[in-house]
């Protein structure tokens, strides 16, 4: 089992590995790897959207549990594509990150903001809520990964909404 929410580990060890540090390497690695991994919580689903979390059994492909399925606009993986592609401009991230920005408009997106979805395979089911760190966060990360001024240098700011 997989949450989303563990999705910001990929930036977090990309933030780490700026450093100089033996480990560099192997933490952007890993960093690539985690947020791979979680552009596959939206790509495998009907929506694009990500379910709460995947499981995998048995080494089969993740899984979309019932009790999982649904999807309120969680951050953590545009963050990781954000701060990925802040370090490397590698521009697989914005790809991503431009899916899942196409993904919220397409099926989440009402007058008045992105509505939480309760099934991420059935898109039509949408609940009559936003969780206040999709503005807060989610939309934050989208908008920074495609701003081409690059205005907050990752160097000297820590993004925090947690406090």
């Amino acid at each position: 089992k997989m949450d989303h929410l563990a999705c910001f580990a990929g930036g977090m060890l990309a933030v780490g590995a700026q450093h100089g540090g033996e480990f560099d390497r192997e933490y952007m690695t890993l960093a690539e790897r985690i947020g791979e991994t979680c552009y596959e919580f939206y790509r495998r689903t009907t929506s694009g959207l990500s379910p709460e979390f995947m499981s995998f059994v048995g080494g089969s492909d993740p899984k979309v549990p019932r009790n999982a399925a649904y999807n309120i606009g969680r951050p953590e993986a545009v963050e990781t594509f954000f701060i990925m592609w802040y370090y490397t401009r590698d521009p697989k991230w914005r790809e991503m990150g431009w899916e899942v920005f196409s993904s919220f408009e397409r099926h989440a997106r009402t007058p008045s903001g992105w509505a939480a979805l309760k099934d991420v395979n059935n898109p039509a089911k949408l609940d009559d809520k936003m969780e206040s760190f999709v503005l807060a966060e989610t939309m934050k990360y989208l908008f920074l990964l495609f701003d081409s001024s690059y205005p907050i240098p990752l160097d000297k700011y820590v993004f925090n909404t947690e406090a």
